[in-house]
Formats: structure tokens, C-alpha cells, sequence
């Protein structure tokens, strides 16, 4: 969505973006590329997983042990809530959490 108001507007940066949409929220519904992304997202195989308290308790715990933002340890808690050890992210701090193997696209 960011990377499509860049372009739109001819912004400088994702963060002027941002600006932008917080300034004037009505521009969202005129985007069309995040919409038409998100229809073809939605034709994959996947499975989209619930963040509940033991997900957020875990994602602490994690975020403290392995020096990870929030969010990361959140995607680390909900894999090994789930039993997934393979990730595919160019992120290297999920190459700290033990358990996890990550694949460099």
C-alpha cells in the first residue's frame, strides 16, 4: 500500500507515504494494486494463524532470549506454536532462534 502511494503521488519515501494516508485515510479506497494483490494472494494455498495470549506470552520470551523485535518474535512464536521450522526471509535475526531453519530467497 505505501509502495503504491509512492508511485501514485510521487513521493520521496514510504515514510511521506504514511504521512499522507494518516493525513487524508480516503485515498485507500481510490489504491487499486494492493486490492488486486490481495485477490491474488488469496488464490494460494495458505494458512493465515491467530496470535492469542499464549502466542504473546511465547513472543516475549522470545523477543527477550534472542534480542528480537516484537514483531519477528511473533512470527518465532506462532511457527513453533505451530510446529513450522522453516522460514524463508532474508531477515538474519531468525537465524538466532533455535529450531528454525531459514531460507534466503
Amino acid at each position: 500500500m505505501l509502495t503504491e502511494a509512492v508511485r501514485t503521488f510521487g513521493l520521496s519515501s514510504e515514510r511521506d507515504a504514511l504521512k499522507l494516508i494518516k493525513e487524508k485515510p480516503e485515498i485507500i479506497s481510490n489504491m487499486s494494486l494492493v486490492w488486486e494483490n490481495y485477490s491474488e494472494l488469496k488464490k494460494y494455498p495458505i494458512t493465515i494463524f491467530s496470535i492469542d495470549e499464549e502466542a504473546l506470552d511465547m513472543a516475549v520470551l522470545l523477543s527477550r532470549k534472542y534480542g528480537l523485535l516484537i514483531s519477528d518474535a511473533v512470527h518465532a512464536a506462532i511457527m513453533k506454536i505451530n510446529s513450522i521450522d522453516n522460514i524463508a526471509t532474508n531477515d538474519g535475526d531468525f537465524e538466532r532462534i533455535e529450531g528454525i531453519t531459514v531460507w534466503k530467497p
